[in-house]
């Protein structure tokens, strides 16, 4: 099983049931509750990336839309909107499976940009077929 690593401003920005919404104090209750975490080398040096412990991820997994706030460009943007989990989490499964079918890895500072753009096609009435073509002309 692959884990699942966000940086502590990745964890804010998805606004989950019962979790802070700043970077700091998700820093704070990740520290004082003892989340898996290893450290990340990237672009300005070492972060702290974490594990989202499961029972905030059944909490902010409902069926219906999780509302939040995000600076993201295509449809979700700056203000509330509607994140559907189940469709973002069937992009950023659909983009891990071809990428390890490939051998290849996408840079953790685009990958945000990535997964974006394709929870954007899917909104829009994209499928799992147009995503695997998007993702080939995105690492092509």
């Amino acid at each position: 099983m692959v884990k699942k690593l966000y940086s502590a401003s990745e964890i804010a920005q998805m606004r989950l049931k019962g979790l802070p919404t700043s970077r700091d104090n998700i820093r704070a209750r990740a520290e004082s509750e003892g989340w898996y975490r290893e450290e990340q080398t990237g672009r300005g040096g070492m972060k702290w990336v974490y594990e989202i412990p499961p029972r905030y991820i059944a909490e902010g997994s409902r069926s219906e839309p999780l509302e939040t706030e995000s600076n993201v460009a295509g449809t979700i943007v700056a203000g509330s909107s509607a994140i559907d989990l189940q469709k973002l989490q069937m992009v950023e499964t659909v983009l891990e499976e071809a990428l390890r079918a490939r051998g290849l890895e996408i840079d953790p500072a685009r990958r945000g940009a990535v997964v974006a753009f394709l929870y954007d096609y899917v909104m829009k009435g994209g499928n799992q077929e147009g995503i695997l073509m998007a993702i080939k002309a995105l690492v092509a």
